[in-house]
């Protein structure tokens, strides 16, 4: 806006620039014109001009010196007049005796002129239409001397204005253009390396680098890069040592569990209280629980995308759950009438629902319902799994699917955080919120068949 305002004063200051100089030169041209008609008058005969009476002697001749040098001088007119600014003669034909209205716009100038002096009005248009200048010369107290020069260049330097504002708006116009083209060129790969660090920060680290960046922010989409290389290499290194842990806690658990299985047994057999070995194989199960949570997190099997029938995912996911449904009463209710089939991983989409699915136990007290929705978008199909639990607080919303992330103290914080790292496998989208009337709900938003086929393909 700067530039375009700077263009437009420009123009304007150069179109001024051009008119002064050009009234300068003129203003010059006819005093000087001025001071030569003057120079071939005889001033002794003014007192005899009379604006009664036009065909005087005196009249004849300064009519004929003042014709003679305005053919000479190609000036339209010459002309005498008084000190109540009437015509008593010319060189013109035309009406004279008469005060001439236009000669009061310069009356400051005229007046203020000594005997011999000279001075210029500013232009005019004459009654043909066309711009003219005056020049006035004091012949003595009572008598000046007028010259009309032609002005007519100053029609041209006034249709300069029209091309120098044409310049502006053309430099303007073409300064927006270029503005918005730079602006786009600029905010273009600026806003890619933004949704890139965008996908590296939700942990997506095979998000590839974007292509056509150029110039400084080239530099920034190295440092980026080497960014997601140095985080996908740190992040691995974290679920590797996660993994190595799990696998060494697991062995000697699997020992531990075996003898406190068999203490379990030779208690049973001397009918003595097993309380303990119970309590110990309880716990044990835990620990195995929460390693087989660790594993799956840090080395998800690899995704191998297929069509998934969702209504008979869903019942297999209600029989394996049909243990912890019953012992608190839950109702499991599907909602997919019409819904299309699925591109996923089937044992990864069965592992989230059940992840799901149990998260809705745990929060649910006897008789609730929990509901698993599928509906068809312009994006793709979203599965949700809704109950009328308590919800999750506001402030845990953004945190839920956060590896270790839990609000219960039994809660290995790994569940939720499996279930995103599954979608991100099946390039899919998971998110949670609180529902109006009540509950939570967590929607998945998956590719319909037809579609994964096709990008598979």
């Amino acid at each position: 806006i700067l530039t375009a305002g700077l263009l437009l004063i420009l123009s304007r200051i150069s179109y001024v620039s051009v008119k002064n100089i050009y009234l300068n030169q003129l203003s010059d041209q006819t005093r000087l014109l001025t001071r030569l008609s003057a120079s071939g008058l005889n001033t002794r005969y003014l007192t005899f001009l009379d604006a009664q009476t036009p065909e005087s002697l005196a009249s004849r001749y300064y009519g004929d010196n003042m014709r003679t040098q305005a053919e000479n001088m190609r000036l339209p007119n010459i002309f005498i007049f008084d000190h109540e600014f009437r015509v008593l003669v010319q060189a013109a034909a035309g009406e004279t005796g008469r005060r001439d209205a236009r000669l009061l716009l310069s009356r400051t100038e005229i007046e203020a002129l000594e005997s011999g002096q000279s001075a210029a009005s500013l232009p005019f248009k004459g009654d043909d239409g066309l711009w003219y200048l005056w020049g006035f010369y004091r012949l003595d107290r009572d008598h000046w001397l007028g010259v009309q020069e032609n002005a007519s260049r100053l029609e041209k330097v006034e249709g300069l204005s029209r091309v120098f504002w044409g310049i502006g708006t053309a430099g303007v116009l073409l300064t927006i253009l270029s503005g918005g083209l730079l602006a786009r060129a600029l905010t273009r790969p600026i806003d890619r390396l933004v949704r890139f660090s965008e996908l590296i920060g939700s942990g997506k680290f095979d998000t590839p680098l974007p292509r056509a960046v150029r110039g400084e922010l080239a530099i920034l989409a190295a440092a980026l890069d080497k960014m997601r290389r140095d985080l996908a290499q740190h992040h691995q290194e974290k679920e590797t040592m996660l993994a190595q842990i799990a696998h060494e806690i697991r062995n000697p658990l699997g020992g531990i569990e075996l003898l406190a299985g068999l203490m379990r047994e030779d208690l049973q057999r001397q009918a003595a209280d097993t309380g303990y070995a119970d309590k110990m194989l309880q716990e044990i199960a835990g620990l195995k629980s929460l390693i087989t949570a660790y594993l799956s997190y840090s080395r998800p099997l690899k995704a191998h995308p297929e069509q998934v029938d969702l209504a008979a995912l869903i019942e297999e996911v209600r029989a394996v759950a049909h243990q912890g449904l019953a012992e608190k009463a839950v109702t499991l209710r599907a909602d997919i009438d019409g819904a299309p089939d699925v591109w996923f991983d089937r044992s990864h989409l069965r592992q989230i629902l059940l992840n799901l699915l149990g998260n809705s136990v745990e929060a649910l007290g006897d008789n609730g319902r929990v509901t698993i929705r599928a509906r068809r978008n312009g994006r793709g199909t979203v599965i949700a799994v809704h109950d009328d639990g308590p919800g999750i607080p506001e402030a845990h919303l953004e945190s839920v699917f956060e590896p270790f992330f839990t609000t219960r103290s039994d809660g290995t914080g790994l569940g939720l955080a499996v279930c995103r790292k599954l979608c991100r496998e099946n390039r899919a989208e998971i998110r949670a919120f609180n529902q109006p009337e009540g509950g939570c709900a967590v929607e998945i938003l998956a590719a319909v068949a037809e579609d994964g086929g096709k990008d598979e393909g």
